[in-house]
């Protein structure tokens, strides 16, 4: 039986920011300026509790691939949302197309709509085509990721201590390790984050986050 995505809930301390699961990959909700909703990484099994918790929150506006093999959800989606802008980087753009036979946007259909607390990130040195999103809080300043770090299994309640690395995003993330290896340093430097949001695993929070990415990035990169 396939899992079903449940009720999009908030994140604490973060405004604007949703989240609900599907077994271990996680969808990240945003609440635009004009009251219209981003999906981050659109996950299948889109079930009822999920469509009424979006519901509450706007009119699905927006579906954004954040890689692209992060593509299973979205046929789904826009066949429930048929208004909402597909969007995508421009790396990414071409084997989404090729792969789901749908159009893409670009990000400036994205970065225009997002709300003053949360911003869109292009690293340097991918091959995928990953972006993520940064949210200020609060309580936290958070990296929504997707396959570049992420949060222990089984563990979706409760936000984790430590943050892991995907086994296979070195191979087949990383093109110019030495590129991307600078723009996360820097922008963990100008950052800080204390919360990790990925699309794996669980959500991890704590003051040392930024020095426990460093240190993955230098012993597992």
């Amino acid at each position: 039986m396939a899992t079903t995505v449940p009720a999009f809930r908030p994140v604490e301390g973060l405004a604007n920011v949703f989240v609900a699961e599907s077994g271990n990959l996680r969808c990240a909700a945003i609440q635009l300026t004009d009251g219209g909703l981003c999906l981050f990484s659109p996950v299948s099994g889109l079930g009822d509790d999920a469509l009424a918790s979006l519901s509450c929150l706007g009119e699905v506006r927006v579906l954004l691939a954040p890689n692209h093999y992060h593509n299973n959800g979205l046929a789904q989606y826009l066949k429930r949302f048929p208004p909402a802008l597909l969007c995508a980087s421009d790396a990414a753009r071409p084997r989404l197309e090729k792969v789901t036979g749908l159009k893409f946007q670009t990000l400036e259909d994205v970065r225009t709509a997002l709300p003053a607390n949360v911003a869109c990130l292009e690293p340097r040195g991918l091959r995928n085509g990953e972006i993520w999103l940064r949210a200020v809080g609060s309580k936290h300043a958070a990296w929504i990721v997707v396959d570049a770090f992420c949060g222990p299994k089984g563990r979706a309640a409760q936000p984790a201590a430590e943050p892991e690395l995907l086994s296979t995003f070195p191979r087949f993330g990383i093109g110019d390790r030495a590129g991307y290896l600078d723009w996360v340093t820097k922008q963990l430097s100008a950052d800080n984050p204390t919360m990790l949001v990925p699309c794996h695993g669980a959500i991890v929070a704590g003051p040392n986050l930024a020095a426990q990415l460093r240190s993955l990035m230098g012993t597992e990169i």
